[in-house]
């Protein structure tokens, strides 16, 4: 009796009596970096590894049900964005001291800040987008479908968006992504991030430039100064050995 071999979605025999093999392919190379890329970039804002801990790399192929290869590559990757950290043939999640974290809130507000400058809305307008749909911010705030962290990244996201110039919004993103694993950890230092999204959301709609200008300074200002607080909160107790 012959027997045919099928590929992922298997091959059936025109043999009637034929018994058929079924063999899980893995996927195509760019497929499978794509999926690395994805699943790499989650696993690093939700700070589900110690800072300075090494990365599992083995760990992580098994679970996305890939080789180690397109796991190192999309780790080589991110260490060139500084999103890990290379010791050897070692990939850590990286660890941003207090001084390190006000740094990078100040460059993402100086970005953030340059989108929205009156120099940037003019050369913006004399540009052509695509047009993107509108934000229900206030409504997603209203019916708790998001945190407001998210709300208000995908705010300041749509402002740096609005001035037109790839380099900015480029850079903005890469910087906030850095900052991505410490933004859960503002809500133990501060109490009012519903007060500060619905203030952010209100000047948007209401399309007051100056006052949401001030509000995202001032979303900054506070940052940079808690910044050694929210980085020693990095450390806690999530990550003890012994609570494992």
């Amino acid at each position: 009796m012959k027997r045919h071999v099928g590929a992922a979605r298997g091959a059936t025999s025109g043999d009637s009596g034929a018994s058929t093999v079924r063999v899980r392919a893995l996927p195509p190379k760019r497929d499978a970096f794509a999926l690395a890329l994805g699943a790499l970039r989650r696993r690093l804002r939700q700070g589900e590894d110690a800072p300075g801990a090494a990365l599992p790399i083995q760990l992580i192929a098994s679970e996305l049900r890939l080789s180690t290869t397109p796991v190192r590559e999309v780790l080589s990757r991110l260490a060139g964005e500084h999103l890990v950290d290379k010791r050897g043939p070692v990939y850590t999640r990286p660890h941003l001291d207090g001084p390190t974290l006000a740094e990078l809130y100040a460059l993402r507000a100086l970005f953030l800040e340059t989108a929205m400058s009156p120099d940037a809305g003019r050369r913006a307008r004399r540009r052509t987008f695509p047009e993107r749909p509108l934000l229900a911010l206030a409504d997603d705030l209203a019916a708790l479908t998001r945190t407001p962290a998210d709300i208000v990244t995908s705010l300041f996201f749509e402002l740096v968006l609005t001035a037109g110039d790839l380099v900015l919004a480029q850079s903005y993103q890469a910087t906030s992504e850095r900052l991505a694993p410490y933004q859960p950890l503002e809500g133990q230092v501060f109490s009012d991030l519903d007060a500060e999204a619905s203030d952010l959301i209100a000047a948007f709609e209401a399309q007051e430039p100056r006052s949401l200008l001030l509000g995202a300074k001032a979303y900054h200002r506070r940052r940079i100064a808690a910044a050694g607080a929210i980085s020693s909160l990095a450390l806690g107790e999530k990550y003890r050995t012994d609570m494992v």
